[in-house]
């Protein structure tokens, strides 16, 4: 993400003094806290944190404290990060991961796999960042500062947001939430800035608008600074929702000097102008458009910019061919085809290397190939998620139990979910789908049908679960399918729901007859039957048989 907002804490980090003599436990408490102190402003710009890590980490060396000594050393990699030597805070995090694995100690695994989740970000992997992300979330225990787990919960959200996971938007709202409990403006800016960009990067222009300008709404509030980051997103969404004029309006403080250089992500601004020469351009204004490109230009010579400075190529093609000079917009182009070519071949060897150089030994690849693992599965159930579903129904329609008419997919809905959502919490609402998730692998996939016989259970999204059975006649498919149904009505529900009923529909379609299932014809049968559950009044299974 481009906007590091650093506002300026009311507190500074406590100083790390040398203990007194006899004072040892003192000591230890003070550097603990220290320690824990700079974890949850390392996520921000800050001058001092740098310094203060280092001597907690020498402190902690000094005093053999091992875990604490680890959790500095993760502070550094992350500052390092953070100036674009990623491979090396990679690598470094994999080595804490290693020894806190080994040692069983479960914060120091947290906060490795949320830099390792960072830093796989910034190198191109969202699949594997997305499983780091996990991991980072579900180890974080709740004891932990209320500002490591708005963090973590909200680094998961960047990454499934990235990887196009409209589930992201929920997560936003829950650690955004939490930010606003907290008071913590500067986490709400982080929050409400990223989930703008995560929606801008997925086309959906109105709904990154409705963040980005809640963001500008509580900087200004706040006497938040001005960054050129957000007001370059601010201006991309409102130029693609076609509303050129306000798209200029808004970016133009992003002009002032103070606010040009004072850019985040070493840029100098240049981003920021490229978008405004393109907005210019599109409003017709060439010779404005012209003036800025320049500029953008001038700082990417300066600060070494080449991705930048490609695109810049392209924005001087289009500018020539605005102004009907057509064989220079031609030249400009093949340039930038030229530049992007390298570019692309460049990057994606620099990205090698990178990930080479965190994943260098065999122990690393093998916790990389278990770490594929969680990417297949649903961040708040543990079930398999569609990426699965994606994979492996194909393959389970391929085996012989299904040309013998022996499998079985069922899709199931919660009946009145949003009530829940509404009448009690959101929170409520994750609960019961954990619940109704654990009721699905013990009921779903008990002896006989379970993942040994090639079935499993799958959430797709939202509220909706796949149970797939293979080795059931189409009978016991659905016998065992209204088994699952009624033991989740029978579920005693009211010490979570508060007396509202948790139901389930229930549609399915069988193999049985089918000379080529595919999985999309097998589903579309389902959903219609899962659709016919509904309309007949909920909580009832629909089937061939009936």
């Amino acid at each position: 993400m481009s906007e590091r907002p650093d506002e300026e804490y009311a507190t500074p980090p406590s100083a790390l003094g040398d203990p007194a003599p006899g004072d040892l436990w003192t000591a230890v408490a003070d550097l603990s806290a220290s320690v824990v102190e700079l974890e949850v402003l390392s996520r921000f710009e800050r001058d001092d944190v740098e310094p203060l890590a280092e001597h907690a980490a020498a402190a902690a060396r000094d005093l053999g404290l091992v875990e604490l000594e680890l959790r500095a050393t993760l502070v550094q990699a992350d500052l390092e990060r953070k100036r674009g030597h990623v491979a090396e805070a990679g690598r470094r995090a994999q080595d804490v991961l290693r020894w806190a694995t080994e040692n069983e100690a479960r914060h120091l695994q947290a906060r490795a796999h949320f830099l390792l989740a960072g830093a796989l970000q910034e190198l191109g992997d969202l699949s594997l960042a997305l499983e780091h992300a996990v991991r980072s979330a579900e180890l974080l225990g709740d004891d932990a500062p209320a500002e490591l787990r708005v963090d973590h919960q909200a680094r998961l959200a960047d990454c499934l947001g990235l990887n196009g996971d409209m589930t992201a938007r929920d997560r936003y709202e829950h650690v955004l939430a939490l930010a606003e409990e907290l008071g913590d403006v500067d986490r709400q800016v982080l929050i409400l800035n990223n989930r703008a960009y995560c929606e801008t990067i997925c086309g959906h222009y109105d709904e990154a608008l409705v963040w980005i300008t809640r963001l500008q709404e509580l900087a200004a509030r706040h006497d938040v600074p001005v960054r050129v980051g957000r007001l370059d997103t601010l201006g991309r969404v409102l130029m693609e929702l076609g509303r050129f004029e306000e798209a200029e309006a808004a970016m133009l403080p992003g002009l002032h000097p103070e606010v040009l250089e004072a850019s985040l992500d070493g840029d100098g601004g240049a981003d920021f102008l490229l978008t405004l020469a393109e907005l210019r351009r599109l409003r017709g204004h060439l010779p404005a458009a012209q003036e800025t490109l320049d500029e953008c230009v001038r700082r990417c010579e300066r600060y070494g910019l080449t991705s930048i400075r490609v695109r810049a190529r392209r924005e001087q093609a289009e500018l020539y061919a605005a102004g009907e000079r057509y064989r220079e917009a031609f030249e400009e182009h093949k340039l930038y085809a030229d530049e992007l070519a390298e570019l692309q071949s460049t990057e994606r060897d620099a990205r090698a290397r990178a990930l080479q150089a965190m994943y260098e030994t065999t122990e690393a690849r093998q916790q990389s190939r278990r770490y594929r693992e969680l990417s297949l599965r649903d961040p708040l159930t543990g079930l398999y998620n569609r990426r699965f579903v994606d994979d492996e129904l194909p393959r389970v329609l391929a085996l012989p139990a299904a040309a013998d008419g022996a499998v079985t997919v069922g899709l199931l809905d919660l009946d009145h979910f949003k009530r829940i959502n509404d009448e009690c919490s959101h929170e409520t609402g994750d609960r019961v789908l954990r619940t109704v998730a654990d009721l699905l692998e013990d009921v779903g996939l008990r002896t006989g049908v379970g993942e040994d016989c090639g079935s499993f259970v799958a959430r797709l999204g939202g509220e909706e679960f796949l149970l797939v059975l293979v080795g059931l006649s189409v009978a016991a498919a659905a016998a065992h399918l209204d088994a699952v149904r009624q033991a989740v009505s029978a579920h005693p529900w009211d010490a979570v729901t508060g007396g509202l009923p948790v139901t389930v529909s229930i549609g399915s379609a069988s193999t049985d007859g089918l000379l080529a299932p595919t999985p999309s014809d097998m589903l579309a049968r389902a959903d219609a039957r899962l659709y016919t559950a509904k309309r007949q009044g909920r909580d009832r299974l629909v089937s061939e048989t009936g």
